[in-house]
């Protein structure tokens, strides 16, 4: 039954006071269950305490900008580090810039800002957007930005100017990579403008009249009729590559992984009892679990045995000091320029590995399991490929290597991971052994689907 009857409602204590405060105020007064409590200053408009209800204390103050609009609300510090007539005196401060037009906080940023150079703007930028980076991307913008425009980042930031990007632009190569390092920086003046240690983006302002080359998607690839000489070439410029090069360009080739996927993998991720690889963060966001065929055993097994293996890293940097120490490998290019007659990138081993597949016949979702493409279709549901499958795809793939590259990969087998001749002559794969570890795999992926 409805009635006209009101509950009863306490009424709340009020949330401000307002009184002369000194220097035990802040201490004298405890928090409020639900709200913020404010102690207000009689003697100078604007300034108060703040008591947050987890108890949290701070001396703040007050003003209209320039005496007009909306009042901008500023935090001078915890009660705990600010004695009351520091915070009183430096209230009375940031009152009288506000009500004159200047934001104090905005000055400081400005201060600030006239020691920054470009590379401390991307130091900042990297903190503020570190969840959504991938350590790659963390390592690259630094980099990158250091090597393409050394002439901007001896510059302050608030001096670089539409004219100082111009005449880099003017005299540096104009490749792809300064392209990269023009956007990266454009990227972080967004961020600084957004932080308020500047006013404008001169890059924005600079790619009004600065024009890119048209990027054209790169199809290069190593054809079927081009393995035998690749894999001769390859065989013979691996005498003058670090093994962990050599062995991390393989790997690429017949995983067809990204480059910074196979750069980053560690021994925590590889399963040799389930024979499993699993890469936990992928470009795609998606868990990608491949399976080792006979050959990625054998080249795993023998980098986990060799003198030289890492405690960490599969396929460790061998620089023993220095910034890149005790990290994975990052940069194959200097090798892979070593393989004469073929200009290519890691990113060409896997287009290579794709055109594999399409030459075997396999199917569009077949190749998108074995490259763990990001769906292409919304519509698409997800395409479920058990373990055992990718297995014989990804095995069919080296076979196909071997058989148009002159049996490379057997040489690889025997001379390098320590394998047998056999390697690559059709096997019945259905002992009890491989049936029992086929089922722990496909639980283990169900696991990692979850």
């Amino acid at each position: 039954m409805v009635t006209n009857q009101q509950p009863n409602v306490t009424k709340l204590r009020t949330s401000t006071k307002s009184i002369k405060i000194n220097k035990s105020t802040w201490a004298k007064n405890e928090p409020r269950v639900s709200r913020d409590f404010y102690i207000r200053d009689t003697k100078l408009e604007g300034y108060y305490i703040r008591i947050r209800p987890n108890g949290k204390k701070t001396y703040n103050c007050s003003a209209r900008l320039g005496g007009v609009g909306r009042k901008v609300f500023i935090t001078i510090g915890d009660c705990n580090l600010f004695s009351e007539s520091e915070a009183r005196e430096t209230a009375r401060q940031y009152i009288a810039k506000l009500k004159s037009g200047i934001h104090p906080k905005k000055e400081i940023k400005k201060i600030v800002s006239k020691n920054k150079t470009l590379l401390h703007l991307v130091d900042d930028y990297i903190k503020e957007q570190r969840d959504e980076l991938q350590d790659s991307t963390k390592s690259d913008y630094p980099s990158r930005i250091k090597n393409r425009m050394p002439s901007l980042t001896k510059l302050p930031v608030t001096e670089i100017t539409v004219t100082d990007i111009k005449d880099w632009w003017n005299t540096c190569d104009r490749a792809r990579s300064d392209e990269i390092a023009f956007i990266y920086a454009r990227k972080v003046f967004d961020v600084a403008v957004g932080n308020e240690y500047i006013d404008t983006n001169p890059f924005a302002k600079a790619k009004m009249t600065i024009k890119f080359k048209e990027i054209k998607e790169r199809e290069t690839h190593v054809s079927q009729t081009e393995l035998a000489d690749f894999f001769s070439t390859f065989l013979e410029a691996s005498e003058q590559m670090k093994p962990t090069i050599r062995d991390y360009l393989v790997f690429v080739l017949v995983t067809g992984k990204r480059k910074g996927e196979a750069e980053g993998l560690s021994w925590n991720n590889v399963d040799f009892e389930n024979a499993t690889i699993t890469l936990p963060i992928t470009k795609t966001k998606k868990i990608d679990v491949v399976p080792m065929t006979d050959f990625l055993y054998l080249l795993l097994r023998s980098r986990k045995n060799s003198s030289e293996a890492h405690n960490k890293w599969v396929f460790p940097s061998h620089f023993k000091n220095g910034e890149h120490a005790d990290k994975h490998i990052s940069s194959p290019y200097k090798s892979l320029k070593k393989i004469k007659g073929f200009k290519l990138t890691t990113h060409d081993f896997r287009r290579t590995f794709a055109t594999a597949t399409k030459e075997l016949g396999m199917q569009d979702s077949d190749l998108s399991s074995l490259l763990n493409h990001a769906k292409g279709d919304v519509t698409q549901g997800y395409i479920f490929r058990s373990l055992g499958y990718k297995e014989k795809n990804l095995k069919e793939v080296t076979d196909y290597y071997n058989r148009y590259g002159d049996d490379a990969l057997s040489y690889m087998s025997v001379y390098w991971y320590g394998g047998n001749s056999n390697l690559f002559v059709p096997q019945d794969y259905s002992s009890k052994e491989e049936l029992n570890r086929d089922k722990q795999r496909e639980n283990l992926l169900a696991e990692n689907e979850k």
